[in-house]
């Protein structure tokens, strides 16, 4: 808990939570994104202190796993949750230009705030989502209360549906996947 006290101190948009995620919407997050898994790569964006990290290393192992944390507190607390695991300390907005080149395979299971975020970089990353599910990859992102995380762009064939709504999270939050229409 302290990593992420410290982290969230250090940058409060960058953390967007007054907790870590609960064992529960971790456990949602985590079979909404095994129902659209094609067994491409699977990235977790804003892995924070390992709650989904942990679910996802249940549900898929960790072959196929890289987390991303652009906190230094908190990616060296990942790394020594989880050694075997490849923990990229980057901006989402970095490794999703590079993971592009195997978008139509890719699941990305992210936890990114982005209703805190600056807008300049909350727009690249919601891009750079929407790129990648235009190319036949796969989004699930929650937020809290019972709006989408990001609007869309205008004129793209893509909405937001809600999976699940998880009440067992302070506050309590929506799991939503990104869907071509």
């Amino acid at each position: 808990m302290l990593p992420f006290i410290q982290a969230l101190l250090r940058a409060p948009a960058e953390v967007g939570a007054v907790l870590p995620s609960s064992r529960h919407l971790a456990h949602a997050m985590a079979q909404v994104a095994a129902a659209s898994d094609r067994g491409g790569s699977l990235l977790e964006i804003g892995a924070g202190s390992g709650a989904l990290t942990r679910a996802l290393v249940a549900r898929f192992g960790r072959e196929r796993l890289q987390v991303v944390e652009c906190s230094p507190p908190l990616a060296s607390v990942l790394r020594q949750r989880f050694p075997q695991l490849t923990v990229l300390e980057q901006r989402a907005e970095q490794v999703l230009t590079h993971a592009m080149q195997c978008a139509d395979q890719m699941l990305v299971v992210s936890s990114l705030p982005f209703k805190s975020l600056p807008l300049r970089q909350a727009r690249r990353v919601a891009k750079a989502y929407q790129d990648l599910v235009m190319r036949g990859g796969s989004v699930v992102q929650f937020s809290y209360g019972r709006l989408p995380p990001f609007p869309l762009s205008s004129g793209v064939p893509l909405r937001w549906q809600a999976q699940c709504r998880v009440w067992r999270n302070l506050p309590p939050a929506t799991v939503w996947q990104l869907c071509r229409v």
